[in-house]
């Protein structure tokens, strides 16, 4: 034991000197002091060590003293940001305690006995235990006052037993009012069948579906589109369609259906539909085919629109050409796979509404992000919503004419609302993202917007912008949220919600996109390379989740070293806050970044308590202007989801990433996802927990296989029932959870086969049993076929 102490004390001194001169570095360029002083100490503490001198032992509960009382000062009681700054040290310190009895003065002298440095020794390490304890509990970031209010104890009693729309409805609330399974009882959900689709999510396929439950039918879609027809009581096929899509350059990373959507005929029954339109009638020329009268309406990844008969999967000949709608028409000439759709459509009022993906970043010239909608029996094109031309003329064109290139698209779901008869739908920005030299009026009137429109003839009734002239790739993904807020007196005010990459949550009145939650424009910095556009101000929401901007103590690491490269990384950054340009001589921050905030998986709502529950994702970015030549002589291969994007026909392409420490952890402090809970009476945030652990997510190769729950990224989106549960499945880890509405305490989760990125749903049976289902088919962007599925699992109660 004896020769370890020399060999202690050499570690401590060469830790000691890197913490010296890199807090020397950090200090230099406007940094902490702190590891100047804390390098110092241990290079103090080594010394001795080396020396067996007991002043390694005052050293080292100075050095701890010290951390505890900047780790206070700096961060306060935040439990992830006290462990890099405490941590390290505190172990340092139970080392050298437990090394007393071979430590003493020049004159051999024991001043600190060795029965008094193990007593600290043991203290110190239960406090070490207690610390690592913690790690595996989850830490609230908003913890609860008490139980929601309810404010419409009949909310969605008469939604019907179905889930009808992607978002349960075209309301978008993804509500279910069944109580049969609740917090009493969620504990004892059991996997009631599963399905395996025989489609794996692999070579850049993802499962991101959320099934839809008709009378007594569950339809899906797989990434290559092929559509399924499930019994929702037994889990056993009933039928299957396989639209064959081309695969090209372009999709063929990029394989997704998030969903399908469902049109009844006169004489089906529309009086379990929330937010229906309930005066669908056939006009003359509609003749519809007897087998169609209900009808799956889906798209395909190669631009395609299709109908298909709900009880025998078989293709909708009268409608379009021979069941089939092609949406490359009137978009010109493009190379293929540039535009496409995953979204499940919109159909509502007899109209199905469909925007589409446009790839982003490499390049100018894009297809148009013309919005169409489509006669759900015939499916002639009805009216096309075109930026170029506003909100006025929305005629289509005739055959041979183009929409005009370079618009902002739509890529989401649409909502409706059947008493206003508007549609609304959110839209992002002209490509390519992070130059905005090339930027139309139309495109800076129509980006980052809600857009309201009339869904009989497409006419414009308002717009509200989220963003001006978006650097970021900010586009608006979600499908945007309708809910009737009661007031005092006693009415109700028609809101819609919008959630954002940004974390800005904007809750508007419908009728006329006036904010009911204040909006306020805030100056942001506008040094922009030259030849760019730029807005001098952005709107700002009331009401956010995770938009907090970033410091140097947001730097997070799992220890003082990579704490410390990451906060000489940040103070080498580009960053004054959300909007500061790109530069191509140093790394911009980007944060939120743009994967989110609130991605395409949107949010929830519980009309009974006016309680809008929404995942997040809290991922810093980097991104830096290089000139195409420089890129190519790097050899950096040019992508629209890659580190490069090229750009072409800008003057610039721009490298971008992850803001990673070496050891491949993020820079910033967790949680890295959330879940939330915001009272939208008041819009304070009612509660906040980390969301997802770390145990399934590899590292460098390595998957810790421990349960953390740090809180990470998120995608998919939250089912909320009246049962006062909510209801994710789309964390990096491998669970369902099930979480108490009033609190966020996790009340239940269930190990699945692989991660998930989709949202739950929820039915009744006819077997009058509540069925909580998902379609598991392997995280987002593994970046391998390893961990992969394609699994249909329905819970419910013994």
């Amino acid at each position: 034991m004896i020769m370890l102490v020399p060999l202690v004390g050499g570690v401590c001194t060469a830790l000691g000197v890197i913490l010296t001169f890199s807090g020397l570095w950090l200090a230099a360029i406007g940094g902490a002091w702190f590891y100047i002083f804390s390098g110092i100490l241990m290079t103090c503490i080594g010394i001795s060590l080396i020396k067996k001198s007991i002043l390694a032992f005052y050293f080292a509960w100075l050095l701890l003293s010290i951390s505890v009382v900047w780790s206070f000062w700096e961060v306060g009681i935040d439990f992830w940001q006290t462990v890099p700054r405490v941590l390290t040290y505190l172990v340092v310190t139970l080392i050298v305690c437990a090394l007393v009895p071979f430590l003493s003065e020049r004159n051999g002298n024991k001043p600190v006995s060795g029965k008094v440095g193990g007593g600290l020794a043991a203290l110190l390490g239960c406090v070490f235990a207690a610390f690592v304890a913690s790690m595996f509990s989850p830490h609230a970031q908003v913890t609860s006052s008490g139980p929601a209010k309810v404010i419409d104890e009949h909310a969605g009693d008469n939604f019907g037993n179905d889930w009808r729309d992607w978002g349960r409805n075209t309301s978008g609330q993804r509500f279910a009012q069944f109580t049969q399974i609740n917090k009493n009882n969620v504990n004892k959900l059991k996997v009631a069948w599963i399905f395996r689709t025989g489609d794996l999510a692999v070579n850049g396929a993802e499962y991101q579906v959320t099934p839809i439950k008709i009378n007594d039918t569950v339809y899906l879609c797989t990434p290559l589109n092929k559509v399924i027809a499930i019994d929702p009581v037994t889990g056993k096929e009933k039928w299957r369609f396989d639209p064959k899509v081309l695969i090209n350059d372009q999709n063929k990373d990029w394989k997704r259906c998030r969903g399908v959507s469902y049109t009844d005929e006169p004489g089906a029954t529309l009086t379990d539909r929330s937010l229906a339109d309930t005066t669908q009638t056939l006009t003359s020329d509609q003749s519809a085919d007897a087998t169609c009268r209900k009808r799956i309406i889906s798209t395909t990844i190669d631009a395609r629109l299709f109908a298909l008969d709900a009880d025998s999967g078989t293709l909708c000949e009268n409608f379009g050409d021979h069941g089939y709608v092609n949406l490359l028409d009137n978009l010109g000439e493009m190379e293929p796979g540039h535009y496409y759709v995953t979204a499940a459509p919109l159909v509502a009022g007899g109209v199905v509404v469909v925007g589409g993906k446009i790839s982003d970043n490499l390049k100018v010239g894009e297809p148009s992000g013309v919005v169409r909608a489509y006669d759900s029996q015939t499916g002639k094109v009805l009216w096309a919503f075109d930026p170029a031309r506003g909100g006025e003329d929305t005629s289509p064109l005739p055959q041979g004419q183009i929409y005009t290139r370079e618009t902002p698209n739509f890529w989401g779901t649409a909502a409706y609302d059947p008493d206003l008869k508007l549609v609304y739908f959110p839209t992002g920005n002209q490509t390519p993202d992070f130059w905005t030299g090339n930027r139309h009026d139309y495109s800076n009137k129509y980006g980052d917007a809600i857009v309201a429109l009339d869904i009989k003839t497409g006419h414009e009734r308002w717009h509200f912008n989220t963003a001006h002239i978006d650097q970021f790739d900010y586009d608006n993904t979600s499908q945007p949220l309708l809910y009737d807020l009661p007031d005092k007196n006693g009415n109700k005010i028609p809101l819609i919600i919008q959630l954002t990459k940004r974390g800005q949550v904007f809750v508007l009145d419908r009728r006329d996109g006036k904010p009911v939650f204040a909006v306020e424009e805030h100056k942001v910095q506008t040094d922009v390379m030259p030849g760019m556009q730029v807005s001098p101000t952005q709107p700002y929401s009331a009401i956010s989740v995770g938009t907090t901007p970033l410091t140097e103590a947001d730097m997070w690491g799992a220890t003082p070293f990579d704490q410390l490269y990451c906060r000489i990384q940040f103070r080498g950054m580009r960053w004054s806050g959300e909007w500061t340009p790109l530069s191509d001589q140093q790394r911009t921050l980007i944060y939120p970044g743009y994967y989110g905030g609130m991605n395409w998986g949107g949010g929830a709502i519980d009309p009974s308590t006016g309680t809008l529950i929404v995942n997040d994702i809290r991922i810093a970015q980097w991104g830096q202007f290089i000139k195409q030549d420089e890129a190519k002589r790097r050899g950096l291969k040019p992508g629209a989801e890659g580190e490069y994007s090229e750009q072409k026909g800008t003057p610039w392409g721009v490298v971008r990433s992850i803001f990673l420490s070496p050891l491949g952890v993020p820079c910033f402090k967790p949680p890295f996802g959330t879940m939330s809970a915001i009272d939208l009476t008041t819009g304070k945030t009612r509660w906040q927990v980390p969301l997802g652990s770390i145990q399934d997510a590899a590292v460098h190769g390595v998957v810790p296989h421990t349960y953390i729950p740090l809180g990470m990224p998120t995608m998919g989106g939250p089912l909320v029932t009246k049962g006062g549960l909510t209801f994710f499945f789309g964390s990096l880890d491998y669970y369902i959870r099930a979480f108490d509405n009033d609190t966020g305490k996790e009340l239940w989760k269930g190990r699945l086969p692989v991660g998930g990125q989709g949202a739950p749903m929820t039915y009744v049976g006819r077997d009058n049993k509540q069925y909580i289902v998902l379609v598991d088919g392997g995280a987002t962007r593994t970046g391998s076929n390893k961990n992969r599925g394609d699994y249909v699992i329905a819970y419910s109660l013994p």
